[in-house]
């Protein structure tokens, strides 16, 4: 429960019949306790369910209840795969969430909401979907570099892109002499290393140029992420935005804002900006439609 459940206890309190689990509800409901409410209840991940069944003497009003209940909000994935090469299936490519909370109780267990439904799928059932527009589009000049840079499962609207490069190749359409860099980070590469079968294919097959990775977890190694790649390869980067690539952006917002950061950096030491000069030219990237991202918390 957020710091705006606190309506939510003192409806539990009000219906308490126990004045010890009445008192305790309204002391978590209070300003005063602000470190217990953070402790118990925000780094525990715990919800209305685990507050009726700790406190079994308060039986609020079902209706009562849902009118206090914030609206579920819907998950967005990025779609993982091209209909120009299987235009009767659509992929996702997604994390089931079903870990220990961080830095909470040992038997508190954080599970996504979507992600574990996804996992729990069997064949031939079903799920309701939408789909809205994406900004993620390969440039149309095939001139253009493109720089894309994918953590995780951040993966997904690169290997799209793939599928498509390689979709284009076997038309027979307009070669892409721009180069395109794929920057992925994974924690272990026998693990997490998504997709690597078919990021090889292409690039033996030429549809990718480059394929840089980046380990985080490998025993005896320090922690690499993308970003510590992209600063490695800074003049060959570098180049590539001064030639107009088309930087692509997908995973953890942290991730992104280090990432932007380094651009952003190498705009400055790499072609002679002030720190004001390269943080405009990476919001001209942007507008441009050269800088695209998109990141989730």
């Amino acid at each position: 429960m957020p710091r705006s459940a606190s309506p939510v206890l003192r409806l539990l309190a009000a219906h308490a019949s126990d004045p010890t689990e009445k008192a305790r509800l309204l002391l978590l409901a209070s300003s005063q306790a602000k470190d217990e409410y953070a402790s118990y209840i925000t780094k525990d991940g715990r919800g209305i369910v685990d507050g009726l069944a700790t406190f079994p003497s308060s039986k609020p009003p079902f209706g009562h209840l849902l009118e206090l209940l914030p609206k579920l909000a819907p998950r967005y994935y990025t779609i993982s795969s091209s209909p120009a090469l299987d235009p009767a299936t659509v992929h996702l490519t997604v994390k089931v969430l079903r870990e220990p909370m961080a830095g909470g109780a040992p038997d508190r267990i954080k599970e996504g909401v979507c992600s574990t439904q996804l996992g729990d799928l069997t064949l031939n059932t079903a799920a309701v979907a939408f789909v809205r527009p994406s900004a993620f589009r390969l440039p149309a000049d095939p001139a253009a570099p493109i720089i894309m840079i994918g953590p995780g499962t951040g993966i997904a609207p690169f290997r799209a892109f793939t599928q498509q490069l390689l979709a284009e190749k076997a038309r027979g359409d307009t070669p892409r002499t721009g180069e395109v860099r794929l920057y992925f980070g994974c924690r272990r590469q026998a693990v997490d290393y998504l997709y690597r079968d078919e990021l090889t294919n292409a690039l033996d097959a030429g549809a990718l140029s480059a394929v840089v990775t980046a380990f985080s977890r490998e025993k005896g190694q320090p922690k690499v992420y993308v970003q510590h790649r992209l600063k490695e390869d800074g003049d060959h980067v570098h180049q590539l935005m001064a030639s107009g690539a088309y930087v692509y952006i997908c995973g953890a917002t942290a991730m992104g804002r280090d990432v932007v950061a380094v651009l952003t950096e190498l705009l400055s030491v790499k072609g002679g900006l002030d720190a004001a000069a390269a943080a405009a030219a990476v919001k001209r990237m942007a507008a441009e439609g050269r800088l695209v991202q998109e990141l989730w918390s």
